[in-house]
């Protein structure tokens, strides 16, 4: 993916999604201002970042891991690495957490994007942003999974309906509002 066909999704994406039409302009002027910076992880004025989130067929459960670092559950994803293809970054990062290779023909564009601060860490890195690309996945739930140990404590399918005694973030509730409508 190019710079200019990320572009053309994030339009599209503000376009079917008008409540978020400020962060898509954020994301914008971190294109137009960075261009191929804004993929690399060192640029601490914020750089992208992909994700997924995997849900099953019927659209009530999804697929979530618990972050070694962060404690707690979220949605597979990792940083660009100079990357500029967004889904691919993410189809990479969720292959490297799961042990599952996915085909880009299951998704369908960008499904949601959020800004998110990170703090500084012991390795001299400052506190920046990123600047995430979610992408839905659908996978059957016998597809078999081998976390990444060191990043991944576990691996495990959710209840969309429960999903609230294990995740608050607002982002995740608000994702799992979205698929609740994919189901009906």
């Amino acid at each position: 993916m190019s710079i200019p066909s990320l572009i053309a999704s994030l339009e599209q994406y503000k376009i079917d999604n008008l409540g978020k039409k400020d962060i898509v302009d954020t994301f914008l002027d971190l294109l137009q201002t960075y261009s191929i910076s804004a993929f690399a992880n060192d640029n601490w004025d914020g750089h992208i970042t992909a994700s997924m989130l995997i849900n099953n067929p019927e659209h009530t459960k999804v697929l979530l891991m618990f972050h070694k670092k962060l404690q707690k559950w979220l949605q597979f994803g990792g940083h660009s690495d100079g990357d500029m293809d967004t889904l691919g970054t993410a189809i990479r990062e969720f292959h490297e957490e799961s042990g599952i290779i996915v085909e880009p023909t299951l998704f369908s564009g960008i499904f949601d994007i959020d800004i998110h601060d990170i703090p500084a860490d012991l390795k001299g890195r400052p506190t920046h942003q990123h600047y995430d690309i979610l992408y839905l996945g659908v996978i059957p739930e016998d597809t078999p999974f081998v976390r990444q140990e060191s990043e991944v404590d576990d691996i495990r399918w959710f209840d969309i309906d429960r999903i609230g005694e294990y995740v608050g973030e607002k982002r995740m509730l608000d994702m799992i509002e979205k698929i609740k409508l994919l189901g009906k």
